[in-house]
């Protein structure tokens, strides 16, 4: 009698256990997945520690996301190029993210012709740098990478334009405190995909 309670609370539980597994494709499949490839081109503004000026460098990038429409959620992977120089430095630099974004108008205007969003990730900064100090006879070629979060502001209009600005934290390195960027990108989209 145990063993026929045990094997019918056994089956019990395996039923249930497909039948919830059987509506996470049912679920998944009514969302909707808008997928993007984005050029982009910006500024970028380093954030100086002390006794250290940067100018702001023009950068280029490109980025490929999706966002699942109907929760306003997308995520976001990035790289980045630009070159920065200050006093006897010049600095090129790739910039690799990885951003998660929400946007609430997905959710409560979905065709609003303007949808701004916020976004936040974790990006590796790839620097590969020049030292020359003519006077001192001093040159010199290192490379070293650099973790940091990113949060930022964006809108896209249309379904296509995309603007955003974001501050990087850089606490590991020993040259900029973070950097600030504005970007300006037109989305390719392949959406409106169910899966």
């Amino acid at each position: 009698m145990k063993q026929k309670l045990e094997s019918i609370i056994n089956k019990g539980k395996m039923m249930a256990l497909a039948g919830i597994m059987s509506l996470v494709p049912l679920t998944l499949s009514s969302q909707s997945l808008k997928s993007y490839v984005e050029p982009r081109a910006g500024i970028v503004i380093p954030v100086s520690v002390e006794k250290q000026t940067y100018n702001p460098s023009f950068l280029v990038g490109v980025d490929y996301g999706f966002n699942v429409e109907k929760i306003g959620v997308g995520l976001e992977l990035g790289v980045d190029y630009f070159h920065s120089s200050a006093e006897y430095i010049k600095t090129n630099t790739l910039w690799q993210k990885l951003n998660l974004n929400f946007s609430p108008f997905e959710l409560f205007l979905p065709n609003a012709k303007v949808k701004p969003y916020l976004s936040a990730g974790a990006s590796l900064l790839t620097e590969f740098s020049a030292i020359d100090i003519p006077e001192f006879g001093v040159h010199d070629e290192l490379s070293n990478s650099t973790f940091g979060l990113e949060f930022g502001v964006g809108a896209t209009l249309f379904d296509r334009i995309n603007l955003r600005a974001a501050y990087t934290f850089l606490p590991t390195s020993e040259n900029v405190k973070g950097m600030i960027t504005a970007t300006m990108g037109y989305r390719f989209l392949f959406g409106g995909k169910k899966f």
